[in-house]
């Protein structure tokens, strides 16, 4: 069963998102941000309900049922692009992570990430690739699966982690055979205790190569409408 309402996270308002390098004492002057190499789509934030899952196929709605009451269960997706450059350095790195906060809640009333999509990938996926949910909404990638080769080195594209935590993240790394290029999305279920006000602070860096000064770590400037998302 895919999620209710699979409006694609490309109709939402995409922003350029400028990075910042950190400071170097290795370099002669100040480095410029840079500009045009990423953009993210604005999160969707859509509530899993047992009603939306009976008027599909779902075989979650049993689960729902079961947590109504004491949990709310919402969905967020957003897309993420890295941009090829003919004339500036590659990304050798990104990553991209949501801190998930109930303000003024005691710690045992936070929210948390219940499932993420994707948790471990070697090559990218389109982002049409359609999400499913398990009957425990666990997100499972229809057709994508991870089989590494035996005896081979792992050489991992993507890999998410902090489910049922609540700062989940997700890490990209450049490969020999694949570069950082492309759409990805990027997808959690968000577990709330019933009725609490809840919202997600995001942060994205990034790391690039130049030939002259070598690795270089930047971090994303965000703009309000990505940096702060509000549930309810």
């Amino acid at each position: 069963m895919t999620p209710p309402d699979q409006t694609t996270e490309a109709a939402a308002p995409t922003y350029d998102v400028d990075l910042v390098p950190t400071l170097l004492l290795r370099a002669p002057t100040p480095l410029p941000p840079l500009t045009g190499r990423v953009s993210l789509g604005t999160p969707v934030v859509r509530p899993l309900t047992a009603a939306q899952a009976a008027e599909g196929d779902g075989d979650w709605q049993g689960f729902l049922e079961s947590q109504s009451g004491q949990y709310d269960y919402l969905l967020l997706s957003l897309v993420c692009s890295f941009r090829p450059t003919h004339d500036g350095p590659p990304f050798v790195d990104a990553g991209i992570g949501i801190r998930l906060e109930a303000p003024d809640e005691p710690a045992d009333r936070q929210p948390i990430a219940w499932s993420i999509s994707p948790k471990k990938r070697a090559v990218p996926v389109s982002p049409s690739a359609q999400l499913k949910l398990t009957a425990k909404l666990m997100l499972v990638e229809a057709g994508v699966e991870y089989a590494p080769e035996q005896g081979g080195r792992e050489e991992l594209f993507v890999v998410g982690m902090g489910e049922r935590d609540n700062d989940p993240e997700w890490r990209f790394s450049a490969t020999a055979g694949t570069p950082l290029v492309g759409d990805e999305s990027l997808a959690l279920i968000v577990r709330v205790p019933a009725g609490v006000p809840a919202r997600a602070h995001i942060t994205m860096a990034a790391t690039v190569k130049q030939r002259r000064l070598g690795l270089i770590p930047y971090r994303a400037e965000l703009p309000p409408a990505l940096r702060t998302i509000d549930f309810r």
